[in-house]
């Protein structure tokens, strides 16, 4: 099968670790066969695009850059300027697809943003077009786009759709799907890159104390992801030392803390394995990928008692909390870290469970749907 990819959430030189999730699937869509183009629109004032050989991974599919002008989406007179960037995007696509003469048979969308676009500049092709959604609050966000009957009019023309969770899939019926569309697949792991690694090798290897029980935050920090409530949950905490792997607004100052910043995406999986916890109390979700990693890397997790979270995890591998109740997030971790034989039973059934979200077989899956 020949897929065409529309997603502007890919990696390329100038962000290796943009999108990382996504090029992983693509990758297994081009080991089970597939003949897969990928269409990455990006903002024409920043970097990207570079045609010489990817700094982020072997990369099997090929890969176009086009450069688009977008204007954010601020509200003006009721107009939204996000509809600026999709109409240099759908240009974009139609031009990208017309000069390097590419030949689908169906087209992958990641997130709606990018299905609708694929809607517009793809339709008349006459393909069928999937889209991928992981995030709540694009679904109802897209909505307010558009006029009620045109927002229709273009969700009616996507052939089926990928959610994440159950929560996605019934937002997407919320704004008009037909349950019969779509199908649930969380996202996965892939399995030969993240797995347990010996703690002492790694906390060597990157420097880490080898004397104090380590805990581990992986995502933005900002706080719907709650970075400042770990660090506050835990800063008096004695033999602790925290990490926070990442970027963001947040300020996070404390000699609790080991280690702070983005590091390349192959050295994810060991500092995962350097940790004795994984700490997330994060207030929504699509479907965490952060959690499944730190899962397939033997953590036990403390993270949100939300119904997302819920889907992801099980009580004999986590301990899920009100992830804005420092003093909960505290005693979840607390129950893991001082109680040794318990840590290493949730870290044996966390990478028992994480087999359950291979990426190899969510692949096959997804194409399987779209077959």
């Amino acid at each position: 099968m020949r897929i065409l990819v529309i997603s502007n959430n890919y990696p390329s030189n100038a962000a290796p670790t943009y999108g990382v999730f996504v090029y992983n699937l693509i990758q297994k869509f081009v080991a089970l066969g597939h003949e897969v183009n990928v269409i990455a629109c990006s903002n024409i004032v920043k970097g990207g695009g570079d045609t010489s050989a990817p700094n982020y991974g072997s990369e099997n599919a090929s890969i176009h850059y086009p450069k688009i002008i977008t204007a954010s989406n601020k509200w003006i007179l009721g107009y939204n300027t996000h509809l600026i960037g999709e109409y240099f995007s759908v240009r974009a696509v139609k031009k990208t697809v017309e000069e390097n003469r590419i030949k689908f048979d169906v087209v992958y969308a990641h997130f709606l943003v990018n299905g609708i676009i694929a809607v517009k500049a793809l339709h008349d092709y006459g393909k069928p077009i999937y889209v991928a959604e992981g995030e709540l609050k694009n679904i109802n966000l897209r909505k307010k786009y558009y006029k009620a009957v045109t927002y229709h009019k273009l969700i009616s023309k996507i052939k089926g759709f990928v959610a994440v969770s159950p929560q996605i899939k019934d937002n997407l019926i919320e704004v008009g799907i037909e349950e019969e569309k779509i199908i649930i697949k969380p996202n996965a792991v892939d399995l030969t890159k993240f797995n347990p690694k010996d703690k002492r090798w790694v906390r060597e290897k990157l420097g880490l104390p080898l004397d104090k029980k380590l805990v581990i935050f992986v995502g933005r920090f900002v706080h719907d992801k709650g970075p400042l409530r770990v660090l506050k949950a835990l800063e008096d905490k004695p033999g602790v030392a925290l990490m926070f792997v990442g970027k963001g607004e947040q300020e996070l100052i404390s000699d609790k803390i080991a280690f702070k910043g983005k590091v390349p995406t192959d050295l994810v999986p060991d500092y995962l394995s350097a940790a004795d916890v994984f700490v997330l109390p994060t207030l929504h979700e699509g479907s965490c990928n952060a959690i499944i990693e730190a899962m397939a890397c033997g953590l036990p997790i403390v993270s949100s008692d939300i119904p997302e979270i819920q889907f992801q995890c099980k009580p004999d591998s986590s301990i899920l909390v009100d992830p804005m109740d420092e003093r909960k997030i505290r005693v979840a971790v607390n129950t893991i870290l001082d109680n040794e034989d318990k840590r290493k039973e949730m870290s044996t059934n966390a990478i028992a469970y994480a087999k359950k979200f291979e990426i190899t077989n969510r692949a096959k899956d997804i194409l399987d749907f779209i077959s």
